[in-house]
């Protein structure tokens, strides 16, 4: 069974476990990255992000982070994440959460990001441009938000049609 849920300072050495795992190969890799960096930078008294966990039988296998952002370009708030999971279905069940958590907030579209290339996700709901940032919107966006909870077979199957990005959000 998987779990998303809000991470907590106990996941630190778990998320700081996949962090090094993610940025083997990049120049970045032999960098330091200090426990109490961040831990003040997601759990201290001005976090610069949301962070999600998935759990499955105990064990963090994958995490998500948002932050409100507000496009000038589309006159919305919306919200920002990484690609620092991966997973068949893991993804896809923290990026419904995320929107739901987003949309509570009054987000109505996710800002995201494939390193090289948009992932499969992306790719099969969201509006991707060349340089790989992608944008969820509209009515696909508020479709996934919906899929929050669902098991991940099941959020991967009513995945929302990409073109219903293009259509504004529902009020």
């Amino acid at each position: 069974m998987l779990l998303i849920r809000d991470a907590n300072e106990n996941d630190i050495p778990a998320i700081e476990s996949m962090v090094a795992d993610f940025v083997k190969g990049h120049p970045a890799e032999n960098h330091p990255r200090p426990s109490q960096v961040l831990r003040s930078a997601y759990f201290g008294e001005r976090p610069v992000a949301h962070m999600l966990v998935a759990e499955r039988n105990g064990q963090i296998v994958g995490m998500a982070q948002w932050t409100l952002i507000h496009d000038t370009f589309w006159g919305m708030f919306g919200a920002y994440v990484r690609p620092d999971c991966r997973g068949s279905g893991i993804v896809a069940a923290l990026v419904a959460r995320l929107c739901a958590q987003a949309a509570a907030v009054g987000a109505q579209f996710l800002h995201g990001g494939g390193g090289e290339g948009p992932s499969r996700l992306y790719e099969r709901v969201a509006i991707g441009q060349v340089s790989g940032d992608c944008h969820l919107s509209g009515k696909a966006f508020q479709v996934f938000a919906k899929l929050d909870g669902l098991p991940p077979r099941e959020i991967v199957r009513s995945l929302p049609a990409r073109a219903l990005g293009l259509q504004p959000a529902e009020p």
